[in-house]
Parts: C-alpha cells; sequence; structure tokens
C-alpha cells in the first residue's frame, strides 16, 4: 500500500486537493482537519481540557476563539498540540489499518503539519500544496472570525513554503481550477506506475 500525504499551509487549498483526489479518483482520504473536528464534536475529555487548560474556564467555547488564544501564546498552543496531536494519530492509524485490511493499492493522508511535526518517515510520497502569498491570505480572510493579525500569527508558526518544497515529492500550484485538476491528473497518473 502506497501512503501519500497530502501537505500544505492554510489556505492553500488542501480540501479542494482532497475533494477531487477522493470524488475523481476514489481514493481512500483520511482528512486531519475533519478528524479534530470530530474530535471536538464527540470527545467530551477534549472539550474539559480545552475548557481548563486552553480557555481558563471562559464561557465562549469557539473553535476561532481557541485559535485566538493559542497563536497569542505559544505554550498554549504546545500544551494543545500535545494533547490533540496524539489523539488524531490513533485515528490516523485505525484508517492506515483499516485500509490495509481493504487491500487498497493508494491512500491519503492530509496532514497540515507534516514537515513541522518531522511525520514525513510515515509516509512514502508527499505532495506539497501551495498557493500565492496574495491568493493564500484572500482565502483565509473569508474565513468566519479570521482577520489579518491571527492569520500573520499562524503563517509564523508554519514552516517557511521554501523548505517544505524541498522535502516534497509533488508540488502542486492551486492558484487556478483548471491547472490545479490537471496537475493533480499528472501526479496520480505518475503514482499509479509505482
Amino acid at each position: 500500500m502506497i501512503k501519500v500525504a497530502l501537505t500544505g499551509g492554510i489556505g492553500v487549498g488542501k480540501s479542494f486537493v482532497l475533494n477531487i483526489l477522493k470524488d475523481k479518483y476514489n481514493f481512500p482520504i483520511f482528512s486531519s482537519d475533519d478528524c479534530v473536528r470530530s474530535l471536538y464534536s464527540n470527545k467530551p475529555s477534549l472539550i474539559s481540557f480545552v475548557k481548563s487548560e486552553i480557555m481558563n474556564n471562559e464561557d465562549k467555547f469557539s473553535k476561532s476563539r481557541i485559535a485566538e488564544i493559542v497563536f497569542n501564546d505559544q505554550k498554549k498552543l504546545r500544551k494543545l498540540e500535545s494533547f490533540i496531536h496524539p489523539l488524531v494519530k490513533i485515528e490516523r492509524e485505525k484508517f492506515i489499518d483499516q485500509e490495509r485490511r481493504k487491500e487498497a493499492k493508494t491512500i491519503i493522508v492530509e496532514i497540515p503539519l507534516l514537515f513541522e511535526k518531522n511525520l514525513s518517515d510515515e509516509v512514502d510520497i508527499v505532495i506539497l500544496v501551495r498557493a500565492s502569498d496574495e491568493l493564500q491570505k484572500q482565502r483565509v480572510l473569508k474565513r468566519p472570525n479570521m482577520n489579518e493579525v491571527l492569520f500573520n500569527k499562524i503563517i509564523k508558526n508554519q514552516m517557511d513554503l521554501y523548505k517544505k518544497e524541498k522535502k516534497a515529492d509533488y508540488i502542486i500550484d492551486s492558484n487556478d481550477y483548471a491547472s490545479t485538476v490537471l496537475q493533480i491528473e499528472n501526479i496520480v497518473v505518475d503514482i499509479e506506475k509505482k
């Protein structure tokens, strides 16, 4: 089984690429972002931890408020990551085992912080999605409760794009719909030869 990681910074178009890989090519997909959303909905221990350890028992519980807190406090960011990342890893490993039992030839795992957390050894191929700085910023600022200050803090916590490019096996520029679709097709053709 070939394990392909899809990675890239905030707002570069990872979800768009994932959807094409799933809908057009029928690859089994694991989305870390979807997993985190599911954990927040289904894991009371995570909610309790976040409320007490990250939010100091504030009443307003929202992802945007959590982001605001942790991207202004590195200690709390590390604390949150040390709680949530092992939970995501467990779910990702369950997914990989399940697909191995189904004898899937190729799977896609989306891991936004693949390089930052030194996880590239866990996969066989890395696809990096990138977009122009301007487009990335435009996309992120359209999100609810997002502002330029928070966006800049999130970007500062991500590895430099050029360092990521050197470590990736494939790069997708997601600046334009038709071009992105074509790049995905070329990569899929190449991966399927392996």
